[in-house]
Protein backbone atom coordinates (compact mmCIF):
# COMPACT_ATOMS: atom_id res chain seq x y z
CA UNK A 1 0.00 0.00 0.00
CA UNK A 2 2.56 2.88 1.25
CA UNK A 3 4.57 1.87 -2.37
CA UNK A 4 1.53 2.39 -3.71
CA UNK A 5 0.56 5.66 -2.56
CA UNK A 6 4.02 6.73 -3.18
CA UNK A 7 3.86 5.65 -7.03
CA UNK A 8 0.51 7.55 -7.39
CA UNK A 9 1.74 10.72 -5.77
CA UNK A 10 4.03 10.79 -8.91
CA UNK A 11 1.69 9.86 -11.53
CA UNK A 12 -1.15 12.48 -10.46
CA UNK A 13 0.82 15.30 -10.87
CA UNK A 14 3.15 16.22 -7.76
CA UNK A 15 5.63 16.90 -10.34
CA UNK A 16 4.36 20.36 -11.50
CA UNK A 17 5.49 24.02 -10.51
CA UNK A 18 3.10 25.37 -7.32
CA UNK A 19 3.41 28.63 -6.89
CA UNK A 20 1.95 28.62 -3.19
CA UNK A 21 1.42 32.76 -3.52
CA UNK A 22 -1.39 31.93 -5.64
CA UNK A 23 -4.31 31.13 -3.84
CA UNK A 24 -7.24 30.97 -7.02
CA UNK A 25 -10.20 30.13 -5.35
CA UNK A 26 -11.09 27.85 -8.79
CA UNK A 27 -9.09 25.88 -7.56
CA UNK A 28 -10.61 25.16 -4.53
CA UNK A 29 -13.70 24.36 -6.38
CA UNK A 30 -12.26 21.66 -7.93
CA UNK A 31 -11.03 20.11 -4.62
CA UNK A 32 -14.44 20.80 -3.33
CA UNK A 33 -16.30 18.81 -7.05
CA UNK A 34 -13.62 16.15 -6.30
CA UNK A 35 -14.80 15.23 -2.84
CA UNK A 36 -18.58 15.86 -3.38
CA UNK A 37 -17.94 13.02 -6.01
CA UNK A 38 -15.33 10.46 -3.99
CA UNK A 39 -18.34 11.27 -1.07
CA UNK A 40 -20.79 10.15 -3.14
CA UNK A 41 -18.83 7.16 -4.67
CA UNK A 42 -18.01 5.76 -1.30
CA UNK A 43 -20.69 6.91 0.30
CA UNK A 44 -18.54 8.48 2.88
CA UNK A 45 -20.25 9.35 6.58
CA UNK A 46 -18.86 13.22 7.20
CA UNK A 47 -15.92 14.71 6.32
CA UNK A 48 -13.89 17.15 7.20
CA UNK A 49 -11.07 19.10 5.30
CA UNK A 50 -8.45 21.82 5.17
CA UNK A 51 -5.82 23.55 3.06
CA UNK A 52 -2.67 25.37 4.00
CA UNK A 53 -0.31 27.00 2.15
CA UNK A 54 2.81 27.99 3.77
CA UNK A 55 1.24 27.21 6.76
CA UNK A 56 -1.59 29.55 5.81
CA UNK A 57 -5.08 28.39 5.72
CA UNK A 58 -6.92 28.87 2.45
CA UNK A 59 -9.60 26.61 2.42
CA UNK A 60 -11.58 24.23 4.70
CA UNK A 61 -14.76 22.58 4.50
CA UNK A 62 -17.30 20.59 5.79
CA UNK A 63 -19.80 17.08 4.38
CA UNK A 64 -22.07 14.63 5.05
CA UNK A 65 -23.08 13.82 8.96
CA UNK A 66 -21.91 13.85 12.26
CA UNK A 67 -23.83 11.25 13.59
CA UNK A 68 -25.22 9.31 10.69
CA UNK A 69 -28.27 7.95 12.80
CA UNK A 70 -29.10 11.28 14.30
CA UNK A 71 -28.29 12.99 11.09
CA UNK A 72 -26.63 15.74 13.06
CA UNK A 73 -24.69 17.81 10.21
CA UNK A 74 -20.91 17.83 10.10
CA UNK A 75 -19.12 21.05 11.13
CA UNK A 76 -15.72 22.14 11.46
CA UNK A 77 -15.38 22.11 15.62
CA UNK A 78 -16.62 18.44 15.44
CA UNK A 79 -13.69 16.41 17.21
CA UNK A 80 -12.46 13.39 15.43
CA UNK A 81 -10.49 10.40 16.73
CA UNK A 82 -7.65 10.62 14.83
CA UNK A 83 -5.68 7.38 15.54
CA UNK A 84 -2.11 6.67 14.53
CA UNK A 85 -2.35 10.54 13.72
CA UNK A 86 -1.49 10.95 17.58
CA UNK A 87 1.76 9.47 16.71
CA UNK A 88 2.82 12.99 15.03
CA UNK A 89 2.05 14.59 18.19
CA UNK A 90 4.11 12.11 19.85
CA UNK A 91 6.92 12.41 17.93
CA UNK A 92 7.35 16.09 18.15
CA UNK A 93 6.98 15.96 21.80
CA UNK A 94 9.35 13.15 22.72
CA UNK A 95 12.27 15.08 20.27
CA UNK A 96 11.51 18.34 22.46
CA UNK A 97 12.31 16.43 25.54
CA UNK A 98 15.29 15.04 23.85
CA UNK A 99 16.53 18.48 23.20
CA UNK A 100 15.95 19.78 26.39
CA UNK A 101 17.68 16.93 27.81
CA UNK A 102 20.92 16.51 25.64
CA UNK A 103 19.95 12.69 24.68
CA UNK A 104 20.02 11.35 21.05
CA UNK A 105 17.86 8.77 18.89
CA UNK A 106 21.04 6.89 18.43
CA UNK A 107 20.78 5.69 22.27
CA UNK A 108 18.93 2.66 23.47
CA UNK A 109 15.76 1.67 25.38
CA UNK A 110 18.05 0.55 28.04
CA UNK A 111 19.62 4.06 27.85
CA UNK A 112 16.75 5.69 28.24
CA UNK A 113 14.93 3.08 30.74
CA UNK A 114 17.99 1.52 32.94
CA UNK A 115 15.83 0.79 35.72
CA UNK A 116 13.10 -1.18 33.86
CA UNK A 117 14.58 -4.68 34.24
CA UNK A 118 10.94 -6.32 33.31
CA UNK A 119 11.46 -5.20 29.70
CA UNK A 120 13.24 -8.20 27.41
CA UNK A 121 16.87 -7.78 26.98
CA UNK A 122 16.52 -8.07 22.94
CA UNK A 123 13.81 -4.89 23.55
CA UNK A 124 16.36 -3.32 25.61
CA UNK A 125 18.52 -3.04 22.68
CA UNK A 126 16.92 -1.26 20.69
CA UNK A 127 17.67 2.27 19.30
CA UNK A 128 14.99 5.03 19.64
CA UNK A 129 15.47 5.41 16.12
CA UNK A 130 14.73 2.41 15.49
CA UNK A 131 10.99 2.21 17.50
CA UNK A 132 9.96 5.64 15.98
CA UNK A 133 11.04 4.21 12.21
CA UNK A 134 9.04 1.17 12.90
CA UNK A 135 12.41 -0.55 12.07
CA UNK A 136 12.76 -2.37 15.49
CA UNK A 137 11.77 -5.75 14.48
CA UNK A 138 10.10 -6.19 18.42
CA UNK A 139 6.82 -7.87 18.50
CA UNK A 140 3.74 -6.38 17.40
CA UNK A 141 1.26 -6.67 19.76
CA UNK A 142 -1.69 -6.67 16.97
CA UNK A 143 0.30 -9.88 15.37
CA UNK A 144 -0.96 -11.34 18.47
CA UNK A 145 -4.45 -9.79 18.57
CA UNK A 146 -3.09 -7.59 21.54
CA UNK A 147 -5.07 -4.39 20.28
CA UNK A 148 -5.25 -0.87 21.30
CA UNK A 149 -6.91 -0.74 24.46
CA UNK A 150 -4.43 -3.20 26.82
CA UNK A 151 -5.35 -3.35 30.46
CA UNK A 152 -2.16 -2.50 31.27
CA UNK A 153 1.83 -1.70 29.71
CA UNK A 154 2.23 -5.08 31.78
CA UNK A 155 0.38 -7.34 30.49
CA UNK A 156 1.49 -6.64 26.64
CA UNK A 157 5.15 -7.43 27.96
CA UNK A 158 4.36 -10.13 29.43
CA UNK A 159 2.67 -11.63 26.77
CA UNK A 160 4.97 -10.86 24.15
CA UNK A 161 8.22 -10.91 25.86
CA UNK A 162 9.12 -14.77 24.67
CA UNK A 163 7.56 -13.97 20.69
CA UNK A 164 10.35 -13.40 18.30
CA UNK A 165 10.94 -10.88 16.72
CA UNK A 166 9.34 -9.98 13.09
CA UNK A 167 12.73 -9.22 11.60
CA UNK A 168 16.30 -8.07 12.50
CA UNK A 169 16.30 -4.37 13.74
CA UNK A 170 17.01 -2.28 10.69
CA UNK A 171 16.84 -4.05 7.71
CA UNK A 172 12.37 -4.26 7.45
CA UNK A 173 10.41 -1.25 7.95
CA UNK A 174 7.18 -2.77 8.96
CA UNK A 175 4.34 -0.51 11.21
CA UNK A 176 4.70 -1.46 14.74
CA UNK A 177 2.37 -0.95 17.99
CA UNK A 178 4.50 -2.56 20.30
CA UNK A 179 7.03 0.42 19.55
CA UNK A 180 5.00 3.21 20.52
CA UNK A 181 4.25 1.74 23.64
CA UNK A 182 7.83 1.72 24.78
CA UNK A 183 7.90 5.21 23.30
CA UNK A 184 5.58 6.32 25.58
CA UNK A 185 7.39 5.21 28.79
CA UNK A 186 10.33 6.54 27.40
CA UNK A 187 8.44 10.35 27.32
CA UNK A 188 7.08 9.66 30.42
CA UNK A 189 10.86 8.83 32.17
CA UNK A 190 12.39 12.49 30.17
CA UNK A 191 9.22 14.52 31.15
CA UNK A 192 9.01 13.18 34.96
CA UNK A 193 5.43 13.09 34.51
CA UNK A 194 2.65 11.11 32.75
CA UNK A 195 2.25 11.00 28.94
CA UNK A 196 -1.17 12.63 29.23
CA UNK A 197 -0.46 15.16 31.78
CA UNK A 198 2.74 16.05 29.91
CA UNK A 199 0.63 16.28 26.76
CA UNK A 200 -1.66 18.62 27.93
CA UNK A 201 0.42 20.90 30.05
CA UNK A 202 2.69 21.29 27.34
CA UNK A 203 1.17 21.33 24.39
CA UNK A 204 -2.55 21.18 24.97
CA UNK A 205 -2.83 24.02 27.62
CA UNK A 206 0.56 26.28 25.95
CA UNK A 207 -1.48 26.38 22.31
CA UNK A 208 -5.21 26.73 23.75
CA UNK A 209 -5.95 23.45 22.31
CA UNK A 210 -9.32 23.50 23.89
CA UNK A 211 -10.27 20.32 21.95
CA UNK A 212 -7.71 17.75 22.05
CA UNK A 213 -7.64 14.97 25.02
CA UNK A 214 -6.86 11.32 24.66
CA UNK A 215 -9.54 8.58 24.97
CA UNK A 216 -11.51 5.52 23.20
CA UNK A 217 -14.79 5.07 22.03
CA UNK A 218 -15.87 4.60 25.49
CA UNK A 219 -14.88 7.58 26.81
CA UNK A 220 -17.14 10.59 26.88
CA UNK A 221 -15.48 13.54 24.68
CA UNK A 222 -17.25 16.81 24.24
CA UNK A 223 -18.34 16.83 20.51
CA UNK A 224 -17.11 13.88 18.85
CA UNK A 225 -18.36 12.29 16.11
CA UNK A 226 -19.54 8.29 15.50
CA UNK A 227 -17.33 6.68 13.14
CA UNK A 228 -18.55 3.97 11.18
CA UNK A 229 -17.76 0.91 9.19
CA UNK A 230 -19.24 -1.65 6.60
CA UNK A 231 -19.91 -5.30 8.35
CA UNK A 232 -21.32 -7.45 5.73
CA UNK A 233 -23.20 -4.55 3.83
CA UNK A 234 -24.27 -3.27 7.02
CA UNK A 235 -23.30 0.14 8.60
CA UNK A 236 -22.30 -0.28 11.63
CA UNK A 237 -20.22 2.02 14.70
CA UNK A 238 -16.63 1.52 14.08
CA UNK A 239 -15.02 0.99 17.93
CA UNK A 240 -12.01 2.88 18.13
CA UNK A 241 -10.76 1.82 21.34
CA UNK A 242 -8.15 2.40 22.90
CA UNK A 243 -6.15 2.26 26.50
CA UNK A 244 -3.96 4.75 27.69
CA UNK A 245 -0.65 2.13 27.44
CA UNK A 246 -1.08 2.89 23.90
CA UNK A 247 -2.27 6.84 23.69
CA UNK A 248 1.69 7.20 22.60
CA UNK A 249 0.50 5.50 19.21
CA UNK A 250 -3.31 6.00 18.95
CA UNK A 251 -5.95 7.58 21.14
CA UNK A 252 -6.34 11.62 20.52
CA UNK A 253 -9.13 13.54 19.62
CA UNK A 254 -8.91 16.62 18.37
CA UNK A 255 -11.01 18.77 16.13
CA UNK A 256 -9.56 20.73 13.01
CA UNK A 257 -9.08 23.53 13.79
CA UNK A 258 -7.02 22.36 16.65
CA UNK A 259 -4.69 20.10 14.92
CA UNK A 260 -3.96 23.05 12.22
CA UNK A 261 -3.38 25.15 15.04
CA UNK A 262 -0.28 22.65 16.30
CA UNK A 263 0.83 22.18 12.76
CA UNK A 264 1.05 25.71 12.57
CA UNK A 265 3.41 25.99 15.99
CA UNK A 266 5.21 23.20 14.46
CA UNK A 267 5.88 24.41 11.27
CA UNK A 268 6.60 28.21 12.43
CA UNK A 269 9.76 26.69 14.99
CA UNK A 270 7.60 27.21 17.78
CA UNK A 271 8.70 24.06 19.23
CA UNK A 272 11.39 22.25 17.11
CA UNK A 273 14.00 23.55 14.91
CA UNK A 274 14.05 23.49 11.27
CA UNK A 275 17.03 21.13 11.58
CA UNK A 276 15.13 18.99 14.01
CA UNK A 277 12.22 18.56 11.40
CA UNK A 278 14.59 17.77 8.73
CA UNK A 279 15.84 15.18 10.66
CA UNK A 280 12.54 14.04 11.80
CA UNK A 281 11.00 13.55 8.47
CA UNK A 282 14.14 12.37 6.37
CA UNK A 283 12.97 8.88 5.94
CA UNK A 284 15.05 6.42 7.91
CA UNK A 285 17.78 4.31 5.68
CA UNK A 286 17.45 0.36 6.04
CA UNK A 287 20.50 -1.78 6.98
CA UNK A 288 20.80 -2.53 3.09
CA UNK A 289 21.01 1.28 2.43
CA UNK A 290 17.32 2.13 1.07
CA UNK A 291 14.72 4.12 2.48
CA UNK A 292 12.44 2.87 5.01
CA UNK A 293 8.98 4.67 5.03
CA UNK A 294 9.04 6.13 8.18
CA UNK A 295 11.29 9.29 9.18
CA UNK A 296 11.04 9.05 13.08
CA UNK A 297 7.38 8.95 14.17
CA UNK A 298 6.12 10.41 10.91
CA UNK A 299 5.12 8.32 6.98
CA UNK A 300 8.14 9.88 5.19
CA UNK A 301 8.42 9.73 1.18
CA UNK A 302 11.07 11.19 -1.22
CA UNK A 303 9.09 11.72 -4.93
CA UNK A 304 10.25 12.74 -8.08
CA UNK A 305 11.53 16.40 -8.87
CA UNK A 306 12.71 17.40 -5.24
CA UNK A 307 9.00 16.91 -4.08
CA UNK A 308 8.84 14.93 -0.33
CA UNK A 309 6.07 13.96 2.05
CA UNK A 310 5.10 13.30 5.76
CA UNK A 311 2.64 12.78 7.58
CA UNK A 312 0.04 9.71 8.88
CA UNK A 313 -3.14 8.33 7.89
CA UNK A 314 -5.28 7.64 11.08
CA UNK A 315 -7.63 3.94 11.03
CA UNK A 316 -7.73 4.08 7.51
CA UNK A 317 -10.25 6.96 7.81
CA UNK A 318 -8.74 10.08 8.45
CA UNK A 319 -5.15 11.15 6.38
CA UNK A 320 -2.52 13.84 7.24
CA UNK A 321 -0.11 15.15 4.44
CA UNK A 322 2.46 17.92 4.37
CA UNK A 323 4.24 18.51 1.25
CA UNK A 324 7.09 20.88 -0.36
CA UNK A 325 9.57 21.17 -2.66
CA UNK A 326 13.48 20.99 -1.70
CA UNK A 327 14.39 23.03 -4.65
CA UNK A 328 11.30 25.73 -5.23
CA UNK A 329 10.35 25.77 -1.22
CA UNK A 330 6.83 24.98 -2.29
CA UNK A 331 4.89 24.06 0.76
CA UNK A 332 1.10 22.50 0.99
CA UNK A 333 -0.77 20.19 3.80
CA UNK A 334 -4.15 18.57 3.10
CA UNK A 335 -5.91 17.32 6.13
CA UNK A 336 -8.88 15.12 5.67
CA UNK A 337 -10.74 13.33 8.79
CA UNK A 338 -13.55 11.42 8.49
CA UNK A 339 -16.10 9.34 10.72
CA UNK A 340 -16.06 6.46 7.63
CA UNK A 341 -17.51 5.10 4.79
CA UNK A 342 -19.60 2.45 3.35
CA UNK A 343 -16.98 1.32 0.74
CA UNK A 344 -13.21 2.41 0.78
CA UNK A 345 -12.56 1.41 -2.58
CA UNK A 346 -10.39 4.66 -2.09
CA UNK A 347 -8.44 5.53 0.41
CA UNK A 348 -8.26 8.88 2.52
CA UNK A 349 -4.38 9.00 1.88
CA UNK A 350 -4.70 8.55 -1.65
CA UNK A 351 -8.08 10.87 -1.56
CA UNK A 352 -5.39 13.20 -0.17
CA UNK A 353 -2.78 12.77 -2.97
CA UNK A 354 -5.28 13.88 -5.54
CA UNK A 355 -6.13 16.86 -4.06
CA UNK A 356 -2.42 17.73 -3.56
CA UNK A 357 -1.85 16.65 -7.26
CA UNK A 358 -4.87 19.08 -8.51
CA UNK A 359 -4.08 21.61 -6.63
CA UNK A 360 -0.06 21.26 -8.39
CA UNK A 361 -1.63 21.42 -11.31
CA UNK A 362 -3.92 23.88 -10.98
CA UNK A 363 -0.54 26.36 -10.64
Amino acid sequence: MKKQLAILLVITGLTGKFHAQEKDKSAFSKTDAYLESTIDSLKIIGLNYAILIDNEVVHKKSFGSAHAQLKVPMTMDKSFPVASISKLFSSVALHKLISIHKREVSETVGDFLPNRNDLPESWRKLTLEQLLSHTSGVPDQIDYQIYLAPDSEKSVIDALRDKPFSSEPGTESKYNATGFLLIRAIIEKLANQDFESHMQTEYFDKLNLSSARYGGFKQVIPNRVTCYQNNNGNLEMFPLNYSPPMYAGAGLNIAMDDLIKWFQAVQDGGILTKDQLEAIWTPVKLTNGTDGYFGLGWESYKLQDGYRMVGHGGAGISSFRHYWNDRTNDNLTVILLTNGAYDWKVRPNQINSVIASILFEHN
